[in-house]
């Protein structure tokens, strides 16, 4: 499934102020801005319903959901059985006795997979992540053909490196994102 981007050419061409501006360059660069903001954070951000996701049993207490914010879970299953004796708490699910004995499962250290159909992400994008996505996607449509510095007559111009090609995230970027970015167990991956 394509999931949009978190901004529109619209906001792309009254942000560089270029009316001129290709609704199908605008949505591309946006496209892939969207993209290297989604991998850097290891989430979708906006809001996915029903994402179904199976989650193998590592922690016999509690199952981690990868997708933050969890809105909400329909449907927890087991092999083809649906469970109905756990609880959301945050983005983890909780379980009575926890998750080692699942009907139909051998034991620990190998109890199965769990399949989960939720519901995460923000109902809008959050404006912090829309202005990375529109400042990588300016990045990549300030200077299109990669040019490092023109001159003409008296008039010239030199561009920062960083406009050359596709955005990159900066350390500034990845700073801002970083309350999005998925953790792995309590530690933060840099």
């Amino acid at each position: 499934m394509a999931l949009p981007p978190f901004a529109t050419a619209a906001d792309l061409a009254a942000l560089t102020q270029r009316s001129d501006l290709p609704d199908a360059t605008a949505d591309l660069a946006l496209t892939l801005a969207s993209a290297a903001i989604r991998r850097w954070t290891r989430q979708d951000i906006t809001r996915v319903e029903d994402d179904v996701v199976t989650l193998r049993i590592l922690d016999v207490s509690e199952l981690v959901l990868p997708q933050r914010p969890v809105e909400s879970v329909s449907q927890v299953k087991a092999g083809s059985l649906v469970l109905a004796d756990w609880v959301l708490s945050g983005d983890r699910l909780l379980r009575t006795g926890g998750w080692r004995h699942l009907p139909g499962t051998t034991t620990y250290p190998d109890p199965g997979l769990v399949e989960v159909t939720y519901t995460h992400g923000w109902p809008e994008v959050p404006d912090d992540v829309r202005a990375v996505c529109l400042d990588l996607a300016s990045m990549s449509v300030s200077n299109p053909t990669w040019l490092r510095s023109v001159a003409i007559d008296d008039y010239s111009r030199t561009y920062a490196t960083e406009t050359l090609g596709v955005g990159a995230l900066s350390p500034a970027h990845k700073s801002t994102l970083s309350a999005y970015r998925r953790r792995i167990g309590t530690v933060a991956v840099k």
